[in-house]
């Protein structure tokens, strides 16, 4: 199963319906080939859309169809815990998010995700426990159409000072907040994120 995020709504391509109750209502497109993925892709984005998913038979390759036809850009990410346990919440244009941004040119996934967390959160002493997985979302600039692939991380810090958020990437605080506390799917937050937070919760992390 792999999960693209247009517009903030899921479209997911998969070889049998989402069984999740998270998915239940999402409206169900079947795979008439490669030229055709993006008019699921239009549907998705559709103001009344709530979502969907593409039905087929090896859903990898439907995945790289509809990937290859975005300009990809590559990003990093941390899902990082300190010492109490604690998870580390920033706030992004009104929005609950996680550390991460853009991979630069020489940097592998791991530095980049590194270098986003203290940036954007003002901490350090981060250290990678294991690489987590993927998050994809499109959006539209100029008309062109973008696929952000976030690689993110889990990361542990011994940091125990001031967080400071970097307000000129429009991040307006930077928290902990005790694990057990954060309800998916409740939190104010992007659902490619939510549905990361809904992953980390479902493997026991």
């Amino acid at each position: 199963m792999y999960k693209f995020f247009i517009n903030d709504k899921p479209l997911i391509i998969c070889a049998e319906k989402p069984y999740k109750v998270r998915f239940q209502e999402l409206q169900a497109f079947a795979y008439t080939g490669k030229d055709k993925l993006l008019e699921s892709v239009r549907k998705v984005e559709e103001p009344n859309a709530i979502g969907g998913y593409i039905l087929c038979d090896d859903p990898t390759t439907v995945f790289l169809e509809l990937k290859s036809q975005f300009t990809n850009i590559h990003a990093g990410g941390g899902i990082v815990f300190n010492s109490k346990k604690q998870l580390l919440l920033m706030k992004r244009l009104g929005k609950w998010d996680l550390p991460k941004g853009k991979i630069d040119p020489g940097e592998t996934a791991e530095e980049g995700a590194k270098r986003e967390v203290e940036e954007e959160c003002g901490l350090n002493k981060l250290s990678i426990e294991r690489y987590f997985g993927d998050t994809f979302h499109t959006y539209k600039l100029q008309g062109h159409r973008f696929l952000k692939v976030s690689h993110w991380y889990l990361m542990n810090t011994a940091f125990n000072g001031i967080l400071v958020p970097q307000i000129e990437e429009s991040i307006s605080e930077v928290k902990w907040e005790e694990y057990d506390n954060v309800n998916p799917a409740t939190l104010d937050t992007y659902e490619s994120i939510r549905e990361l937070l809904f992953e980390l919760k479902e493997s026991q992390i």
